[in-house]
This record gives structure tokens, C-alpha cells and sequence, in this order.
């Protein structure tokens, strides 16, 4: 598709300018033909700010970066936080290779469909993976988090790339968005953490990345999750060794062990997502995902589920 959905996205329908603190992304978005800035740049006014911003933060130790808001503060800003996940060069190159290939307008048809489903699923909903079967049932007040349920952004507003990509249930102030219990099957990972809290949420991410990673590569995945009432109770591996009390402590300690978001992604499964690179746009890679954890003090973790079968949806 190469760029044209994203291109569609902004008022113009042209190739936004992509602001980083990457000099590799940069490089490698240039020799694709976008404009390029430097955060540096945009912020201390050496440029004019662009008014449509692919804004992709990257580097540890330029964030937060003083005046960006301000700077950028009427554009159309689609942010793609790549430092919450992971910023190698592998990384970059991975989100540059299926942002070429992502379809905005057919994500947004699929968000639609799903909130329709939701508000329409009456008693609750049934999933199933390679043998499990999950139980979803939602409580009087449901939270979503912000879905884009059309594929355009508008001056004076920054939407985070996610927004496009997944309808996702979040548990409320009151612990009562939803009621999980059963099994899913869980082919691979994503590991977030919150970019304000960089400093302190970042190295707990990190390190059960690399440890499920390391667990992916030897042959440990697919995982069968349990859950009971929105707890998570057990992670088995493909051997059968429950690793959930390994992985909690790189959690935060609010909620641990308990839902800390039901997602439904907007992308078709595919065979290209690369379980081994820690990267958002794998997290709504199809069905559905749960995560823990909730990014603020240590990781946010979602197990993702892309073949999972939704009963009445299709």
C-alpha cells in the first residue's frame, strides 16, 4: 500500500512530516520520500513547525522534551510512542516496514463493527482459541478506551496510533467494566510501559520482555492463559510450567494479577508479525488480547490471541 492509508489520514491527504529523535528513523523515512525533523529542531524553533506530524519519540534520553506540545500544538499529530516498546534499530525498521501496509479506513470499519457488537451482545461473549474458550461478560458502565471510529485526524488533535487499531475495554474506577473467566490461547506478546513514567516503568518492561522473549525463542509459546473473574490465576507454557509467578513482579502492584485491559484488534492475523521484535502494532495483530499490569510504576503486558474466534462476530 506503501503510506497511502497513513497519507489519508491528515487534511491534506499527503504524506504527513515525520518529527523524531531518532537520526536512523529519520534516515529511514526520508529514503521513503517523507520530510523529516528533528525533535530538537521543531521544538527550539529552528524550523517551522509542520501543521500534519507523524511524531515518533524513540530515544530515552531525550524524553520528555520540553515545548513539543507547544510546538506541535494546532497540528494534526498522529504519535507512534516507539520508547514504550522498544527503540533498536530492528524496531524502527519493523514499524516503518507495516506502516506501508496498514489499511486505517478498514481498521475503523472493524472498530465500528465491534462496538456495535458490544453494545448489542446482550448476556456476553464468547471466545475461542486452539481449544480455550473465554467468557466475557461486561458490567453496567463500560469503559473503552478512545477508538478512532474514523479514519481521519483533524487539526489541534493528537491521536496516539493505537486509537485506530483496537477497540480495548479498560477495568473503570470501579473494578466492574467486565467480568472475565476461562482459558485463551496466547501466541505472542507486546510489552508497554507509560512514556512519563520512562524512567522508573521502563527497566521492569524490559526485563520480562527479555525474559518471555528468551522463552518464545526456546520453544516455550504458544501460552494458555486461565483467568477467573478478571484474575489471572495461571500462564502455561507449551510444556505446562505456570511462569505467572515469575512474571507479576514486573508488574505494578495496583491490580496485580487482575485484567488490566480486554482488547479486540482491528488487524487481519498475519504470518508477517514478528513475535520476537516488541512492538505496538503487533498488539492488535486480530482477536483479541489481555493484558496486565498497568505501565504506570512497572510493564504493561498484553498476551495476544490474533486467530481467536469471537461467537457472532465475523
Amino acid at each position: 500500500m506503501s503510506f497511502v492509508s497513513l497519507g489519508e489520514l491528515f487534511p491534506s491527504s499527503k504524506m504527513p512530516a515525520v518529527v523524531s529523535d531518532s537520526a536512523f528513523l529519520l534516515d529511514k523515512f526520508r529514503a521513503s520520500g517523507f520530510h523529516t525533523l528533528s525533535i530538537d529542531d521543531v521544538c527550539n524553533g529552528k524550523v517551522t513547525a509542520p501543521p500534519e506530524v507523524l511524531l515518533i519519540p524513540a530515544l530515552p534520553a531525550k524524553h520528555p522534551v520540553d515545548g513539543l506540545s507547544e510546538a506541535l500544538g494546532e497540528a494534526a499529530v498522529l504519535l507512534v510512542p516507539l520508547l514504550a516498546f522498544a527503540h533498536d534499530n530492528k524496531s524502527i525498521t519493523y514499524l516503518h516496514d507495516r506502516l506501508q501496509a496498514l489499511d486505517f479506513s478498514a481498521a475503523c470499519v472493524k472498530n465500528n463493527r465491534m462496538v456495535e457488537h458490544i453494545q448489542h451482545m446482550g448476556e456476553g461473549m464468547r471466545v475461542d482459541s486452539s481449544g480455550c474458550r473465554l467468557e466475557i461478560e461486561l458490567g453496567e458502565n463500560v469503559d473503552v478506551f478512545a477508538p478512532k471510529l474514523k479514519p481521519k485526524i483533524h487539526f489541534d488533535e493528537w491521536i496516539s496510533i493505537i486509537q485506530f487499531f483496537e477497540i480495548g475495554l479498560v477495568p473503570g474506577e470501579d473494578y466492574e467494566s467486565f467480568n472475565v473467566t476461562g482459558t485463551l490461547h496466547c501466541n505472542g506478546i507486546s510489552v508497554a510501559h507509560h512514556l512519563h513514567s520512562h524512567f522508573d516503568s521502563g527497566p521492569p518492561a524490559q526485563e520480562v520482555w527479555s525474559l518471555l522473549a528468551e522463552r518464545y525463542s526456546n520453544g516455550e509459546f504458544p501460552l494458555v492463559l486461565e483467568v477467573e473473574e478478571s484474575k489471572m490465576t495461571r500462564i502455561l507454557t507449551r510444556q505446562g510450567k505456570d511462569i505467572l509467578p515469575e512474571i507479576l513482579p514486573y508488574t505494578d502492584k495496583m491490580m496485580r494479577g487482575n485484567l488490566t485491559e480486554v482488547g479486540f484488534g482491528a488487524l487481519e492475523p498475519s504470518d508477517d508479525v514478528d513475535w520476537l521484535i516488541n512492538s505496538q502494532l503487533n498488539e492488535p495483530a486480530g482477536g483479541i488480547h489481555l493484558a496486565l499490569g498497568a505501565g504506570e510504576e512497572a510493564a504493561h503486558i498484553d498476551f495476544i490471541s490474533p486467530y481467536a474466534r469471537i461467537a457472532g462476530f465475523s
